[in-house]
């Protein structure tokens, strides 16, 4: 079996929820530690599905990338007083 990733997480604990909702829809996982550390945190964590479920996961996946309310993007512009 070929294990190909569909999701970056930037830290573990978001990596074990996409993990979590994958699975719990049926699809196969492993996670894979981004960096040569101890400290997965620092890098992030792959989320890694069976190649014939890519398509499926990444379609389950496509909206998970929204950022959260409130969050103010580090292009705004400056107002002057």
């Amino acid at each position: 079996m070929s294990w190909t990733p569909c999701y970056e997480a930037a830290t573990d604990p978001e990596a074990h929820v996409v993990k979590g909702f994958l699975e719990r829809r049926g699809v196969p996982c492993l996670l894979r530690p981004l960096g040569p550390t101890i400290y997965a945190v620092a890098f992030g964590t792959e989320v890694l599905v069976p190649a014939e479920w890519h398509a499926v996961a990444a379609q389950w996946l496509k909206g998970r990338r929204r950022p959260p309310r409130g969050v103010v993007a580090l292009t705004a512009k400056r107002v002057r007083a």
